[in-house]
């Protein structure tokens, strides 16, 4: 099918006016100018060669290189192809969230979107050549032609590449990068928009904290959370859990870097009587199930999105902590195209990738939209300070305009968990995560443009802002959740309190599956790409109040305000 067709033969989807009941965007009024995203060129590309800008790691902007990266060092890489027709696709993506388009909610197949946007079989065909002519060993191409996976020392990655990888730096960690811009020869300079693994910088994390031992949790659940009968009242979501949307016959996609112990979400699940177990396993380039010191966080989603849609089946999706695993697990989980809903709760400061990576996501992410897929992600834990120390950052993927991210509050609930009130999440003296405390994450991205559907009152900035909404994060308020892996830094008895945004991205998830499910008993097609129904929303009169406007606290920087 090409593109003319496509457009011909879409049909006009009516406007579906829906009650998301979660709390209300954190807005982030008091701007300072965002800095300029870090570009370096050093100087031009060899002969007859083109330079594939966007490798030069912002976080390493202030930092020397120490010495050369061991040659025979072997490196996986990623090889990010562009798309085509992206001026068709971003036309598209506008027109599908455009209630008065007849594209509106009119999705794409994965086999639809590689036909009209993916790279062609020839420009993969191309640049394997090249890479198996410079002794690189290819491991695999991904089913939407963008990704291409190879292997080699670092001699034959610097030979290919014409660059010079260091070792650096940078707090507790030795890190490699390269010093300059890759570059190829002149006739794939077209073809590549990124070669990750050329620095392994980014290193993502769990965005979920223990509550500290200081602090008591008010609530009934053990050890002090709320339990899923208090989230659910809190955020009104009983009428439509009881009236039978409880995210049955949908699929909740969740991202992790992790394995988990089945019986302790087993365990969650028979306590609080929440049913069968519903998950299953997708293991990406290698990974295995293995409960490791991240299998908190990977309980702590699993554990909250059947809280919420108790009736939804999970497909975890596995990878390795690697930029590269990063990115094929985000692939996989488009090009499956199983899950409408997709909960992100690991994150890296957005200045610790280069924006050819940020701009390999943000084609993922383009695709799943394209698809009909929802993203939510985590906006972090370390309030206006992502990157941890005393510059304002954002955290990545929630920074994509293509994601919806998810701030942190401090909830508090009356008797039986009625809403009271709620503000924004800060703690200056919880230093678990940052020097400067512990927030919900949010800001300015340096990279991202604001996208269109990004308006409110007094929202002015160019940027892409974040985070789009929120939801319970403080531990001090946390939730309720059972871990026993003592690599994770769970205990025997089970039960803890945790917090973290993300913690609020799984609850947003399971009220994404409730709601498609509703859709789909209405006949209607799924939320799809879910940023642009939230600020219409938010920004059009309703006979109902959607949200709970947040006015009040800061994130260690920025206060919330309407």
């Amino acid at each position: 099918m090409n593109i003319a067709t496509f457009f011909r033969s879409a049909r006009r989807l009516a406007l579906v006016l829906l009650t998301l009941c979660a709390s209300g965007v954190v807005a982030l009024l008091l701007f300072v100018g965002p800095s300029a995203a870090f570009a370096q060129l050093h100087g031009q590309a060899p002969a007859n060669r083109s330079l594939i800008r966007g490798h030069m790691v912002p976080l390493l902007r202030n930092h020397k290189p120490l010495h050369s990266e061991s040659a025979d060092h072997i490196l996986q890489l990623s090889i990010a192809l562009k798309l085509r027709n992206e001026a068709q696709l971003d036309a598209l993506l506008a027109a599908q969230n455009d209630p008065n388009s007849p594209l509106y909610h009119h999705y794409l197949t994965p086999q639809q979107f590689t036909e009209m946007f993916g790279p062609t079989p020839e420009s993969v065909n191309r640049v394997v050549a090249y890479l198996k002519a410079q002794g690189l060993r290819v491991n695999g191409v991904s089913p939407n032609r963008t990704l291409i996976n190879a292997s080699g020392s670092v001699a034959q990655v610097e030979q290919a590449f014409a660059v010079t990888l260091a070792d650096y730096q940078v707090g507790n960690r030795n890190v490699y990068a390269p010093t300059g811009e890759p570059s190829v020869p002149a006739e794939l300079g077209g073809l590549i928009l990124n070669i990750a693994g050329l620095d392994n910088v980014a290193h993502y994390r769990p965005l979920g904290l223990q509550r500290l031992a200081a602090d008591h949790g008010p609530h009934t659940g053990p050890g002090g959370g709320y339990t899923p009968s208090e989230l659910r009242t809190a955020y009104d979501m009983n009428s439509l859990i009881n009236g039978g949307s409880n995210g049955s016959g949908q699929t909740v996609a969740i991202f992790e870097l992790d394995g988990y112990r089945a019986s302790d979400v087993n365990a969650y699940l028979n306590y609080y009587g929440l049913g069968s177990a519903k998950y299953s396993n997708v293991l990406v380039d290698g990974a295995t199930n293995t409960a490791g010191s991240g299998a908190i966080e990977v309980e702590l989603d699993m554990e909250v999105v059947s809280a919420i849609a108790p009736g939804a089946n999970q497909k975890i999706y596995i990878g390795p902590n690697t930029v590269t695993g990063v990115n094929d697990t985000y692939n996989r989980i488009v090009t499956d195209n199983l899950a409408k809903v997709v909960s992100i709760s690991w994150g890296e400061c957005e200045a610790a990738a280069g924006t050819s990576e940020l701009a390999t996501l943000d084609n993922i992410f383009k695709q799943g939209a394209a698809q009909g897929q929802a993203f939510f992600a985590a906006s972090g834990d370390s309030g206006a300070y992502d990157c941890d120390n005393n510059s304002l950052a954002v955290d990545s993927p929630a920074d994509d305009p293509y994601v919806v991210g998810v701030g942190g509050t401090h909830l508090v609930t009356g008797s039986g968990g009625t809403y009271s009130s709620e503000s924004a999440w800060s703690n200056p003296s919880d230093t678990q995560r940052s020097p400067h405390g512990s927030g919900g994450g949010g800001g300015i991205s340096s990279y991202f443009a604001r996208p269109s559907y990004q308006t409110g009152p007094n929202l002015t900035n160019a940027k892409r802002m974040v985070p789009d909404v929120s939801a319970d994060a403080d531990p001090a308020t946390g939730y309720s959740v059972y871990c026993t892996v003592a690599a994770a830094g769970c205990s025997s008895s089970g039960w803890l309190t945790v917090g973290g945004t993300s913690a609020a991205a799984p609850l947003w998830a399971g009220v994404a599956a409730d709601v498609n499910q509703y859709l789909a008993s209405q006949g209607k097609a799924t939320l799809g790409s879910a940023s642009a129904t939230i600020y219409r929303l938010y920004n059009t009169s309703q006979p109902y109040s959607a949200y709970h406007d947040i006015t009040s606290g800061n994130n260690l920087y920025y206060s919330a305000t309407t």
